[in-house]
């Protein structure tokens, strides 16, 4: 009897468990992400990095930024990134426009480079959901030409 009814309540159990929609789970506060668009870096004239671009969404859910730095000898494609800073700002100071959701970081490397690769990373203050990344950009010091040229007056025939 004992067996009979233990049987009913795995069964029971087991049916009640079972019941549900297949497919991936979905994040319950989908309301509260936010992107990243529009992100590009430059080098300054003074050897600073600054990178600005636009967070979409729940930008008030933004709890952090991170600019990754990777100085890099030569341009290699494939190579894993692998930063060697990282510089995080809180969102009073990377956003320049908070309404439109606009940032800007501006930093100082410690090691001197012609070419740097980069991404930024935002952290979401809400517990469980994810950070969101750009993936790893690649920005070149500006070339700089010191020839002088002369200017030549074409010639008369």
């Amino acid at each position: 009897m004992k067996k009979n009814i233990f049987a009913i309540f795995i069964i029971i159990s087991m049916a009640l468990f079972a019941c549900g929609k297949k497919g991936d789970p979905l994040p319950q506060k989908i309301d509260q992400l936010f992107s990243l668009q529009n992100v590009f870096a430059t080098i300054n004239p003074e050897g600073t990095i600054t990178v600005m671009g636009t967070v979409v969404g729940s930008k008030e859910n933004a709890q952090s930024f991170t600019l990754e730095l990777e100085p890099v000898d030569e341009d290699c494609i494939g190579c894993p990134f692998v930063p060697a800073e990282r510089f995080t700002k809180t969102p009073a100071e990377a956003l320049v426009n908070k309404e439109k959701g606009e940032f800007s970081i501006t930093v100082l490397p410690s090691r001197v480079s012609n070419i740097y690769r980069w991404r930024v990373v935002v952290r979401n203050s809400v517990s469980g959901l994810p950070s969101v990344a750009t993936p790893a950009f690649k920005v070149n010091k500006p070339f700089d030409d010191k020839r002088n040229f002369i200017e030549l007056s074409p010639k008369k025939e």
